[in-house]
């Protein structure tokens, strides 16, 4: 079981690592050239194992090393090259991996950069400080849980309470092999694009546009339905109270503008003004145009003689309404001509 990382050892520069273990090999196997005038800072090797109290030992070695080593570039490159890939520690029954690599850039940087020398080796010596802290600070954890709570911890997670919640399922594994299925298939669909830049470019400007052609679509869908529903509301709202003579005046007046949708409107409430004037029909206006024409076959102040005859007009007037006015079909002057024939069936006399 490969050892674990502490995670303030995290770093960005794992790409790194594997070159700097070459190159530390390579050096390791040359053999030194003179006993002689060495740094003081001894090679360490990353097949070393420290316990907490030698690896805390170690970082403090290092730490007075480092001071000594910043006076020039070329005693930083020694001792950033004496470094091993990683430090293996043992702490409190764990085994611990704390990769050097953070340490090794924030000294590269020193070297690169002169005038910032001085910043990144106080970062460096920072990070020495806190690997000992945090290494003091396990080893502490370690030894105040003692093997017997863990013994005791699983003894009562053995009891039978506790069993159902230990034993996955069979739907609990079937669910994680579909999550762990699905989540293979992403990520090789997110990988292929990933590796083409350009298609995943095109992929995501597609799914931005259709997501904004959506959004207006939706946006004008009901803005659409918001206004045919105001349209269509109940005429005792929109129809107010005026005599067959003013309907009239208004219809032409809407004729002589062309608009002959607004023309036919106004002669179809012409006509029923004129029924609810001879007593046809009650002046109801929350009726709609088929209950008026319903309300008009049952009324009795209309001779049998003539009743068809005006129910046939009142029928093609509420037919024309619903096409144009509510329908959005286009009216022409025909139209418009055709509803005054209609009003003058139900008893309108037009000068």
């Amino acid at each position: 079981m490969p050892p674990e990382r502490i995670p303030f050892a995290k770093s960005f520069f794992l790409r790194g690592l594997w070159s700097l273990a070459a190159i530390l090999c390579v050096l390791i196997s040359v053999p030194a050239k003179s006993a002689s005038g060495t740094d003081p800072l001894v090679q360490s090797p990353s097949s070393v194992v420290y316990e907490s109290q030698s690896f805390i030992q170690e970082l403090g070695r290092l730490k007075a090393g480092l001071e000594s080593a910043r006076q020039s570039t070329e005693t930083l490159r020694a001792y950033r090259e004496s470094l091993p890939p990683s430090w293996i520690v043992n702490a409190g029954n764990r085994r611990f991996e704390v990769p050097t690599n953070l340490l090794v850039s924030q000294l590269v940087k020193a070297e690169r950069q002169p005038e910032f020398r001085t910043i990144k080796v106080k970062e460096a010596l920072d990070y020495l400080d806190a690997l000992a802290l945090e290494t003091a600070s396990v080893s502490n954890q370690a030894s105040t849980l003692p093997d017997s709570a863990r013994a005791k911890l699983n003894a009562i997670l053995s009891r039978p309470e506790y069993a159902h919640a230990m034993k996955e399922s069979w739907w609990d594994k079937m669910r994680s092999r579909i999550n762990e299925m699905l989540g293979n298939a992403l990520m090789r669909i997110f990988s292929s694009v990933g590796s083409q830049k350009s298609l995943g470019y095109i992929l995501l400007w597609i799914a931005l546009c259709a997501a904004a052609v959506f959004i207006a679509y939706i946006i004008f869908r009901r803005w659409i339905r918001a206004a045919k529903r105001e349209e269509m509301a109940l005429q005792s709202a929109v129809v107010p109270l005026r005599s067959w003579q003013e309907w009239v005046y208004a219809a032409r007046e809407a004729a002589a503008r062309a608009d002959y949708r607004m023309s036919v409107h106004c002669a179809y409430w012409a006509g029923i003004a004129r029924l609810q004037e001879l007593g046809a029909l009650s002046p109801d206006r929350a009726k709609t145009p088929r209950e008026y024409l319903a309300a008009l076959s049952k009324t009795k102040r209309i001779v049998p003689e003539t009743l068809a005859t005006r129910q046939q007009a009142l029928d093609t007037l509420t037919s024309r309404l619903e096409k144009i006015w509510y329908g959005y079909q286009i009216a022409t002057e025909a139209d418009f001509r055709d509803s005054l024939t209609q009003l003058e069936t139900l008893g309108c006399r037009l000068p």
